[in-house]
């Protein structure tokens, strides 16, 4: 390539290459050497910066001085350039985003996220300094100016991308403002995620970690299995059996169970207040409502896993112990009440026991070795943990709609079961 190069520019006359030859020189070139081990990299350093974030805001570490700060730094500077990183490298190794339109997004989100990330600190500044009511210092008071800053940057780096995708057939006239346009828009609702979905930063992360795994991954050769060996490994002992009659109708109850009696939890929090006995205030009832909501939502944490194994393996009856050792946690948590010491550390604890349930299947579709599935698990298992919390706090609201859901389906399977049985049996 170099002498191709140099054999042109010898018959042109030229010492070094133009502008556009450089640029195309060093774009293609750190496009060739972004492989996904890069972006494996990249991913996982995002993930590790949302995880520490996300831990400092919701631990006593946000008391200390300079805590805010760093969670500021990690969660819209490093979190969120790590995984444009990788996300820009995936595309680029699929094809869908050119080399020079790469390192365009790259090079620009740099300046964006470091604007943003002071944006988000001088309003934080700004907003604590007017509730003392002294004079405000020029970097609290310069939070829209550090925002305007960060649009203008995300707005260049989203040009190439954006130009990338509108029709080429379209006039200049109108494409070159319909690419700014869009760029700009684009910008601002990248802004707004970057700074109000820092807490969910790592759920986009991990998924960016296994994508880039996955796309890392050997292509195993395409053999399709004999005869012999498709009636083996149709009849493995290990494999679980299709489901029945019987086991529908097992779901079922189990199903019916968690709907009528999470109802009823999902009614004495909101109300227990009003004509229980015993209960002082709300929020004693809302705390029993909570935890019997979680202990009623565990029939239909089974029953799904009943559903989930044929297809996905036995690796779902984990999966469903996993989240029922967190509801059990969230039981303890609500139980111990607001105020408790213990609350918060076991809601924590159960939260990562949901992210887990979750993890566990995913990852046994990313590698053989057990080193890269346990890494990937758990990543992802920390990442799901903001969500969980979600999960198993309103497990008393939640599982009556999946329960509910549960009860139709089971249902119809059975009935449709049924049906099929009674014309073999008229013909026997």
């Amino acid at each position: 390539m170099l002498d191709t190069l140099e054999e042109h520019a010898v018959d042109r006359g030229l010492a070094r290459p133009s502008v556009a030859e450089a640029w195309s020189i060093r774009s293609h070139g750190l496009g060739e050497r972004a492989t996904n081990r890069w972006a494996v990299i990249a991913a996982a350093l995002s993930l590790v910066a949302f995880t520490v974030a996300t831990a400092i805001l919701l631990s006593d570490v946000m008391m200390f001085p300079g805590a805010g700060t760093l969670r500021t730094a990690l969660a819209v500077f490093v979190g969120p350039l790590a995984l444009a990183v990788a996300a820009v490298i995936l595309l680029h190794r699929r094809g869908q985003l050119s080399a020079p339109a790469s390192l365009c997004v790259v090079a620009g989100a740099g300046p964006a996220l470091v604007m943003t990330a002071l944006a988000a600190a001088s309003w934080s500044i700004g907003f604590d300094e007017a509730d003392a009511g002294g004079t405000r210092t020029w970097f609290g008071s310069a939070t829209l100016l550090f925002a305007l800053m960060g649009w203008f940057f995300g707005s260049v780096s989203l040009l190439a991308p954006v130009a990338s995708v509108v029709k080429r057939k379209i006039p200049w006239l109108i494409r070159l403002p319909l690419i700014g346009v869009l760029a700009a828009l684009l910008a601002i609702v990248t802004g707004i995620l970057t700074v109000t979905g820092q807490m969910l930063g790592g759920l986009g992360a991990a998924a960016v970690l296994l994508m880039a795994l996955l796309a890392g991954r050997p292509a195993l050769p395409s053999v399709r299995p004999s005869a012999e060996q498709a009636i083996k490994q149709a009849v493995r002992p290990d494999s679980p059996a299709a489901l029945t009659r019987s086991s529908y109708a097992k779901i079922c109850r189990a199903a019916l169970v968690s709907f009528v009696v999470g109802i009823g939890c999902a009614a004495f929090a909101l109300m227990g207040s009003l004509w229980a006995p015993g209960v002082g205030d709300s929020t004693h009832a809302m705390n029993l409502g909570l935890a019997a909501g979680a202990i009623a939502a565990m029939p239909v944490v089974i029953a799904l896993g009943m559903v989930l194994t044929p297809r996905f393996g036995t690796i779902m009856r984990c999966s469903a112990l996993l989240l029922c050792a967190g509801l059990a946690m969230e039981f303890a948590a609500q139980i111990a009440g607001a105020g408790h010491s213990l609350q918060w550390p076991l809601t924590l604890v159960a939260a990562v026991l949901a992210g887990f349930s979750i993890a566990v299947p995913i990852a046994r579709f990313v590698s053989s070795r057990a080193p890269a599935r346990i890494a990937v698990a758990t990543a992802l298992g920390l990442a799901g943990a903001m969500p969980g919390i979600m999960v198993v706090t309103a497990a008393a609201f939640i599982a009556p709609l999946a329960a509910g859901a549960l009860v139709a389906w089971s249902w119809r399977r059975a009935a449709a079961g049924r049906r099929d049985a009674e014309p073999r049996l008229a013909s026997f």
